[in-house]
C-alpha cells in the first residue's frame, strides 16, 4: 500500500494483537450461537406445531453451511478488525455495508443486554427448582425473590460489568472463554446421557405426582388444544419452524470481526465458523431429539403454547416459577440435585461465557468504522497496556446496561426486530458478495481468497444468490408472523429509525471527511492496514 492511500486510514497499523487461538474461537462461536437458545426452542416450539425438529434443523443446516462460507471468505479475505464488516465494505458499495450492519450492530448490542438478563433469569429458575421439588420454602423465597425485576436487571448488570472487564483483557478473556467451553461441553454430554434415560411415561407419573393432579400430562395437551393449538402435518410444519431455527443458527459471522487477531486466520475462521456450525447443528439435532424423547413432543409443545399465551392451566399455573426450563422436568424423574446443577450449568454457562467475545465483536465494529474514518477516532484508540480499545469497550458495556433496562421495562421496544434485522442483515451480506465478482472486480481480484468457478461463475456468487434466495423466502414466513415479527406501528417506525440512523451516520461522516480532504469513495477501494 503507497504512503497515499496509508493516510487515508486512521493510522498505518491497527495496535491489536494476534492472540486469539482457533480453539478458543470455536469455542466463542459456540458460545455465542447456542448460549440461550435450547430454553428458547421450548419456548417457541409452538410456533411450528407437530414439527419434526430434527428435520427442520437438518433442512437449514445446507443454507446455513452456505452462508458460512461467504463469512468464512470475508474473514480469510480481509482478516481485519470487524473483517466481515469491512469485506460487507468493499463488496458493493461503501454504504450498503455499513448501514447493514449498523444495523446487525444493533441487534447485537441489544442482545448482549437480553442475554445478560436471560443469564440472571435463570438463576430464579434454579433455585424456585430446588424449592418446588423439595417443597423448601426457603429456596422458593430465594428463586421469587430473583425473579423479580430488580433482581434481574441488578444480576444482569453485574453480568454486563463483568463481561465488560474480561474484554478488557484479551489474553485472559479468551482462556475464560476456552475452558468455558470446555465445560460446556462436558456437561452438555451428561445432560444428554441423564435425558436418555427417560421416558415419556415416566415422566408423566412424576409431574402428577409433583402438582398433585391426576393425568395432569395429558390435561397440559387438553387445555392447550381446547384454547387453539393445532397441530400441522409433519412436513408442512417441519418448513414452517425454518425462520427460528435460521435465528437459532446466527451469529456465526462474528468471528470474522476479531479475524485480526487471530493466530493462524486461514485454520482459524475455518474453525470457528465452518466447523463449529457443523459441530452446533449436532448439539440443536441431539437437544430436540432427547427432550422429545424423554417428555413427548405433544407435551412441551403445549406446555410452551400455554407458557407463551398466558392459558390457564391448572399445572402450569403450579409449576410457573420455571417457565419452560427443562431440567426441572428431568429433577422431578430421577432426583438428582446434582444431575440438576450439570444440566443448569450446561444450558446458562454458553449464554454467560459468550457475553465477553460478543463485547468483543461489537467493539471491533465500532474499531472498524472508526479506521474507515466514518466513526470518530478515539473510538480506535488503543490501550498499550491492555492492547485492546478500552474506550470503545467502555461504551460497547453501557450499550449493554440499556439493553438490559430495555429488556426489563419495554421488552416489546427490545425484541421486535431482532430476528428480521439478522434475516435482513444476512441477506444483504449474501447478495452483496455474490455481486462482488461484477461490480468490483479489481478489489475481487485482489483481495479474495479462493476465487473457484463453476461453468465460468464464481462459486461465491453461486452461493451468495442462493442464500440470499432461501431468505428472501424466510422473511416472508417471517414478516407479520404474530410471534416473529408483528407488523405494527412500533415495527416499522423501529426499522425506520435503526436503518436510517445508519445512513444519517454514513452520510454526516462522508460530509465531514470531504470537508477535510478526504475522499471516502477512495478509501473503501483498499483493504486497512493490518
Amino acid at each position: 500500500m503507497s504512503q497515499e492511500k496509508r493516510s487515508l486510514f486512521l493510522r498505518e497499523s491497527s495496535g491489536l494483537v494476534r492472540e486469539v487461538s482457533p480453539w478458543a474461537s470455536m469455542s466463542a462461536t459456540f458460545g455465542l450461537v447456542t448460549g440461550g437458545v435450547p430454553i428458547l426452542i421450548i419456548s417457541w416450539l409452538f410456533t411450528a406445531p407437530g414439527a419434526n425438529w430434527v428435520l427442520a434443523f437438518l433442512l437449514a443446516l445446507p443454507p446455513t453451511l452456505g452462508m458460512a462460507f461467504l463469512f468464512y471468505i470475508a474473514g480469510v479475505s480481509m482478516p481485519r478488525a470487524g473483517g466481515d464488516y469491512v469485506f460487507n465494505s468493499r463488496a458493493v458499495h461503501p454504504v450498503v455495508g455499513f448501514v447493514n450492519y449498523w444495523g446487525l450492530f444493533i441487534g447485537f448490542a441489544l442482545s448482549l443486554g437480553y442475554y445478560s438478563y436471560l443469564a440472571a433469569q435463570w438463576f430464579a429458575y434454579l433455585f424456585s427448582g430446588i424449592g418446588l421439588a423439595y417443597s423448601n420454602q426457603y429456596f422458593l423465597n430465594i428463586g421469587n425473590f430473583l425473579g423479580t425485576t430488580e433482581a434481574e436487571v441488578i444480576l444482569g448488570t453485574i453480568v454486563v460489568i463483568i463481561s465488560t472487564a474480561l474484554a478488557m483483557i484479551p489474553r485472559f478473556q479468551w482462556k475464560f472463554v476456552l475452558w468455558g467451553g470446555i465445560i460446556s461441553l462436558l456437561s452438555s454430554i451428561i445432560m444428554f446421557v441423564a435425558l436418555a434415560q427417560i421416558s415419556p411415561s415416566q415422566f408423566a407419573l412424576a409431574l402428577s405426582k409433583n402438582v398433585g393432579i391426576p393425568n395432569a400430562y395429558s390435561e397440559v395437551i387438553q387445555d392447550a388444544e381446547s384454547k387453539g393449538l393445532t397441530f400441522y402435518p409433519t412436513l408442512y410444519a417441519s418448513f414452517l419452524a425454518l425462520p427460528v431455527i435460521w435465528y437459532y443458527y446466527t451469529w456465526y459471522n462474528l468471528p470474522a470481526s476479531w479475524s485480526g487477531e487471530m493466530k493462524r486466520p486461514k485454520m482459524n475462521v475455518l474453525y470457528s465458523i465452518i466447523l463449529a456450525i457443523l459441530i452446533i447443528s449436532a448439539y440443536y439435532i441431539l437437544i430436540v431429539y432427547f427432550s422429545e424423547k424423554a417428555f413427548g413432543a405433544s407435551f412441551l409443545t403445549s406446555w410452551s403454547y400455554i407458557s407463551y399465551n398466558g392459558i390457564n392451566d391448572t399445572v402450569y399455573n403450579t409449576l410457573s416459577n420455571i417457565g419452560d426450563f427443562i431440567p426441572y422436568f428431568a429433577f422431578i424423574v430421577n432426583h438428582s440435585l446434582p444431575l440438576f446443577i450439570i444440566m443448569f450449568i450446561a444450558l446458562w454457562l454458553p449464554n454467560f461465557y459468550s457475553n465477553p467475545p460478543l463485547v468483543v465483536a461489537l467493539v471491533r465494529y465500532l474499531f472498524a468504522w472508526s479506521f474507515d474514518r466514518v466513526m470518530p477516532s478515539w473510538l480506535a484508540d488503543v490501550n498499550d497496556r491492555f492492547k485492546s480499545p478500552l474506550k470503545a469497550t467502555i461504551l460497547v458495556g453501557i450499550l449493554g446496561e440499556i439493553g438490559v433496562l430495555l429488556y426489563a421495562f419495554n421488552t416489546p421496544v427490545a425484541i421486535v426486530d431482532t430476528t428480521v434485522v439478522f434475516e435482513i442483515g444476512y441477506a444483504i451480506f449474501a447478495i452483496s458478495t455474490a455481486l462482488m465478482p461484477f461490480v468490483r472486480k479489481d478489489l475481487y481480484k485482489r483481495a479474495v481468497q479462493h476465487k473457484w468457478n463453476i461453468a465460468g461463475i464464481p462459486v461465491i456468487s453461486i452461493i451468495g444468490f442462493a442464500v440470499f434466495g432461501f431468505l428472501m423466502w424466510v422473511l416472508a414466513l417471517t414478516w407479520n408472523n404474530p410471534v416473529l415479527l408483528p407488523v405494527n406501528f412500533v415495527t416499522i417506525l423501529s426499522l425506520g429509525i435503526i436503518y436510517g440512523a445508519g445512513v444519517l451516520i454514513y452520510v454526516t461522516g462522508y460530509l465531514l471527511n470531504r470537508r477535510n480532504g478526504i475522499d471516502l469513495n477512495l478509501l473503501f477501494n483498499e483493504v486497512p492496514p493490518e
